[in-house]
């Protein structure tokens, strides 16, 4: 709880230190948002839709985030109207109120427990090699492993909760309809970072060259059948980073993706910085800026026409 409320206040004095200042607006969305989005959302009409068999929607949560996990899957249903088979990632913290909430919210949502995955992820021959990947690293990690090995569609999305649609997504669209040559999608981020991957795995498989540094883990769309569980586990054989490296999953998601025939999503339209613009699609509310989601973001996100 300490934890919690010191982040808290964190945000406050970020929201209230910047130069560039906000609208006063800003300031009451922030409270409105950040502190009663509970009773905003329960009087919003609640998501029905009948899913397919082709394209599933992954996002991994905790307890803390699950308001703006729901904020962030209602402005990508709104936007994009599709209807994929949604699996939120229990990280192990969400209680069995935000469960029903979430699967009461979207009829095509379901809550995957950190113990139901755990059971699910011992059945898979080749498991025990990275068991201790799962049970000692950082929770983070879930998104790769469990992601990956339990997805069971031909097409599979993983996104982040800190990220909000503002337009209509037509480059993810065309992809779910088979309408590109691409076998992924995903966000790109201004910077690169280490990998820390054995040299013989980053020769053999040109992973520099190919940009897996600068591709963000918070957006990615890929087709299931491009990744071998080869491949998967060839990763885990070559990574230098410890079990509880925050990057851990990232490098990962990098080093598979940058070996398919991938395309980074525009960054003037898909963006990690900056305010979003009239081109902005999505907007990644990423780190210590993640007051701004609610600052601004929510309010723009429900008040932007569909278009």
């Amino acid at each position: 709880m300490f934890k919690r409320i010191k982040k808290e206040i964190f945000f406050i004095i970020k929201l209230f230190n910047q130069s560039q200042r906000y609208d006063l607006i800003c300031y009451f969305n922030y409270f409105k948002y950040r502190f009663f989005s509970r009773f905003i959302l329960a009087k919003l009409p609640k998501h029905q839709c009948q899913p397919g068999d082709d394209f599933s929607f992954h996002m991994l949560c905790q307890e803390e985030d699950v308001f703006m996990a729901e904020w962030a899957i209602s402005s990508f249903l709104k936007y994009s109207g599709l209807c994929p088979k949604i699996i939120i990632h229990d990280d192990g913290s969400m209680t069995k109120g935000s469960v029903r909430r979430l699967e009461s919210r979207f009829s095509s949502l379901k809550v995957l427990l950190r113990s139901e995955a755990l059971k699910m992820l011992e059945a898979h021959q080749g498991f025990n090699k990275i068991r201790d990947f799962n049970i000692k690293g950082h929770n983070i990690v879930i998104q790769l492993i469990d992601i990956f090995l339990l997805s069971d569609t031909p097409k599979v999305m993983l996104m982040d909760s800190d990220i909000l649609f503002f337009k209509k997504p037509q480059e993810i669209i065309n992809f779910i309809n088979e309408q590109t040559g691409w076998d992924a999608l995903v966000s790109k981020q201004p910077g690169t970072y280490d990998l820390m991957i054995n040299n013989d795995y980053a020769d053999k498989h040109q992973i520099y060259e190919r940009q897996a540094g600068f591709m963000n883990s918070g957006m990615i769309l890929f087709k299931k059948a491009s990744i071998s569980e080869v491949k998967f586990y060839e990763f885990f054989n070559n990574t230098k980073k410890s079990y509880e490296d925050y990057f851990l999953g990232m490098s990962g998601w990098g080093c598979l993706i940058s070996q398919l025939n991938y395309k980074f999503l525009p960054e003037d339209k898909y963006i990690l910085k900056g305010r979003p613009t009239q081109n902005t699609i999505m907007k990644h509310f990423t780190g210590p800026r993640r007051y701004e989601f609610f600052a601004y973001g929510i309010e723009k996100s429900r008040k932007i026409t569909h278009n």
